[in-house]
């Protein structure tokens, strides 16, 4: 089920379901995000949530309410939440960062385990620690300076799948080696020799 962060006050609010965001009222310029989207758009031009500004029937006109005296506006912090990043200056949200840890550390993983069993593809090794060491500067700036936090972003990427593609090169290096030594009889011997 999807959910779904707003915009409320200047600052965001969420996640929301369907349901929580008919019950809390939401306007069609309510600026909405959920996974997916590349940026804040006004809820209106979202089909998920059409339904919710379906005119209802019309109802006798109520009486005027008194008006409550204007409250003032809260303070915007600094750090709203982990999801995603507020510029005061350009008033722009924007979505989240990928982090790349989970890949870094499971080719780094990966690099260790197949050195063990006596495999070359430990050359992964660096490249998932590059990954994992700007993954984890993504989520700390990501609140405080975006841009360095998105350049983190880009490099633990950059580092992850240069990585990838090392491992993968090697491993298939090591296995067409394997097969070539043991089809010339060059394994046996050196099996022999150890014994």
């Amino acid at each position: 089920m999807a959910t779904y962060y707003i915009v409320e006050n200047n600052q965001q609010a969420g996640p929301f379901t369907f349901e929580q965001l008919a019950a809390r009222g939401i306007t069609p310029e309510t600026n909405v995000w959920t996974e997916g989207m590349t940026n804040w758009t006004p809820a209106s031009q979202v089909s998920e949530l059409q339904t919710l500004f379906a005119k209802p029937a019309p109802q006798p006109a109520p009486q005027p309410a008194p008006q409550p005296a204007p409250q003032p506006e809260p303070q915007a912090s600094a750090d709203w939440s982990s999801e995603s990043s507020y510029s005061s200056e350009s008033r722009e949200f924007r979505p989240p960062l990928k982090d790349w840890k989970t890949e870094s550390i499971i080719l780094t993983v990966l690099s260790v385990v197949c050195c063990c069993c006596q495999v070359l593809p430990i050359a992964g090794l660096p490249f998932g620690i590059l990954g994992i060491v700007n993954g984890n500067k993504v989520k700390s700036l990501e609140a405080t300076d975006y841009a360095a936090a998105k350049e983190a972003s880009d490099a633990a990427g950059k580092w992850v799948k240069i990585g990838a593609i090392v491992f993968a090169a090697v491993t298939v290096f090591s296995i067409i080696l394997s097969i070539i030594l043991r089809l010339t009889g060059v394994m046996d011997e050196l099996t022999r020799s150890m014994m």
